[in-house]
């Protein structure tokens, strides 16, 4: 033996092959976990999250504006998205979810599905979208580079003016405790919720609004203007509005 130690499995390989197996498990309960009962009630709930965050973030429908959707899943709020806006790209980093969305949606026909890399937005043009969303997608990544990647990342698609609405976890007291209390609830009805891949992080909140608005010094690209507004005990909405150079 030489005594090294092999190197730790990247953080976005973990997360494609967790989410690979949830969907092959079940993909319902793993994106909306005590939402959905049944496949009618999974994609009514998404339809009504997708109006109800949308409205919370000021975002109109638009049938000439391209949205992109960062952790599509099956196409739970996809399938809306689709009928609100002119073109959606939709953005997974799990084939398995992906194949599953295109089935789902293949009546959409403004829908186009992209393998993500777990990193950041390749594949997606500068200046390109109108909208990002994104919902219980952001608190499954298990680092903080990781989101603040994707935040630094939707400075860069959006084009000037566009918005962005991404829910991440909250660092609030109660929130914590929520966040503990779900997954030994869920440990205890066999699931598998004590990956990182589930688990996820939180970020603290200098480095999140430096990213999201790249204001800070070690920040390129365009900016953003940022606002923070708290949701239920457990989530915060992250809104940007790309600035217009």
């Amino acid at each position: 033996m030489s005594g090294e130690i092999p190197d730790r499995p990247r953080e976005d390989n973990l997360s494609r092959e967790f989410w690979d197996s949830a969907a092959r498990e079940d993909a319902m309960w793993h994106i909306a976990t005590g939402v959905a009962p049944n496949r009618e009630a999974f994609f009514i709930s998404g339809r009504q999250e997708t109006d109800i965050f949308l409205q919370l973030a000021g975002i109109d429908p638009d049938e000439n504006a391209t949205v992109l959707e960062i952790g599509c899943g099956t196409g739970r709020m996809t399938t809306r998205l689709a009928e609100m806006f002119g073109r959606v790209i939709a953005l997974d980093i799990s084939a398995e979810m992906l194949d599953r969305a295109r089935s789902n949606l293949a009546h959409h026909h403004n829908i186009e599905f992209l393998h993500g890399n777990g990193a950041d937005l390749s594949g997606v043009t500068d200046s390109s979208v109108d909208v990002i969303f994104s919902y219980i997608v952001m608190q499954h990544i298990p680092t903080i580079e990781g989101q603040l990647s994707y935040f630094r990342e939707s400075r860069r698609v959006l084009k000037p003016g566009g918005k962005a609405a991404i829910q991440i976890r909250s660092s609030a007291f109660r929130a914590r405790g929520l966040d503990w209390a779900g997954p030994f609830a869920h440990r205890l009805s066999g699931r598998r919720v004590f990956s990182r891949a589930w688990r996820g992080t939180r970020i603290p909140r200098a480095a999140l609004l430096a990213a999201a608005s790249g204001s800070a010094v070690s920040e390129s690209g365009p900016k953003a203007r940022v606002e923070l507004v708290p949701h239920g005990g457990r989530h915060l909405w992250v809104l940007l509005t790309r600035g217009e150079r």
